[in-house]
């Protein structure tokens, strides 16, 4: 994902630790060409199933529906 929602621009980047067995997505907040990871959505294989955590800041409810649809759509559950 990569999109502007109010005055901050929003992208994500794929995230992985295949020995702890997870999977996901980091999102940041761009301000003034500093990126600041501000979500983390993924899915734990061992508990199959996804777990969002936000690290200090608000963070627009809009931009969090589009980093789990992200998630859900790239990562394939069995």
């Amino acid at each position: 994902m990569k999109r502007v929602h109010g005055r901050f621009e929003f992208e994500t980047t794929y995230v992985e630790d295949r020995r702890d067995g997870w999977g996901g997505f980091d999102l940041y907040r761009v301000e003034g060409g500093k990126k600041m990871r501000v979500a983390r959505v993924v899915f734990w294989d061992a508990a199959g199933e996804f777990v969002l955590e936000t690290f200090g800041g608000d963070v627009p409810l809009a931009v969090i529906e589009e980093l789990i649809r992200e998630a859900k759509r790239v990562i394939k559950v069995s």
